[in-house]
């Protein structure tokens, strides 16, 4: 058997952002980020890419955003803002023991929620964990496919509450037979920036953020209460040509 792997819209400007609208002279799109502390949010590259101007709101009330940092290759932006939020997001320890299977919980602006500015809260589950690149332990993590535009940049929760990787992007797996490529199977997922390539960022750019453990299994509903006070909508403005 051969699996592949096809992404759809990758780091593309556009992907996963809500639909494009006219802010006075703006056309605006529509991601989600989150603080890792008092002053940095993270989200996606090609979310803040190419923006005149950033607006957040959510965690905080709408306020503008710097881009600090774009990191195409792993499609990671950081954000700084004067504006500190009520709390800040724990990133898991690590994530080794994470097994197929596990559930998850996906929090983010997807869609016409995100254009009205209300956040959705979608349950999925860990399908695989692929090793990409054995020199720095880079992982794609692949969950259910509850990713929706407005999702990129957005974190993904264990159960204790901790974020585990950012939403990127979705991807179809193709399973098929390796003699005759005849397919077997198609499967659509969201993709998952694991935690090691977070971390990494986050330590090449000085960034401290706090780190928890994954012993106490937390309701649903008590994860969402938390995460509402550190996860935004992160809006790009484009100026219209």
């Amino acid at each position: 058997m051969r699996v592949v792997i096809i992404f759809l819209l990758f780091i593309v400007p556009n992907f996963c952002s809500a639909q494009g609208r006219v802010y006075q002279e703006f056309k605006v799109q529509s991601g989600t980020g989150f603080f890792v502390n008092r002053q940095y949010i993270i989200t996606n590259a090609h979310v803040v890419d190419g923006c005149q101007s950033v607006v957040i709101k959510g965690a905080v009330p709408e306020h503008d955003a710097k881009v600090l940092v774009l990191d195409k290759e792993h499609d990671l932006a950081l954000l700084e803002t004067d504006m500190p939020p009520p709390q800040f997001a724990p990133l898991r320890f690590d994530i080794e023991d994470l097994k197929s299977g596990d559930k998850v919980l996906v929090i983010g602006y997807p869609g016409e929620a995100g254009a009205r500015g209300e956040y959705a809260v979608a349950e999925a589950h860990i399908e695989d964990i692929k090793l990409e690149n054995s020199e720095n332990n880079s992982k794609w993590l692949y969950i259910t496919d509850v990713v929706e535009h407005g999702n990129s940049g957005g974190p993904v929760f264990d159960t204790s509450g901790n974020v585990i990787g950012v939403v990127v992007a979705k991807a179809v797996i193709t399973t098929s037979y390796q003699d005759t490529h005849q397919k077997v199977s198609e499967k659509p997922v969201g993709v998952v920036i694991t935690l090691a390539t977070l971390k990494q960022f986050l330590l090449d750019h000085g960034v401290f953020s706090e780190w928890g453990g994954s012993g106490i299994l937390f309701a649903n509903d008590y994860i969402e209460e938390r995460a509402r006070d550190y996860i935004v909508n992160v809006q790009c403005r484009i100026k219209e040509e």
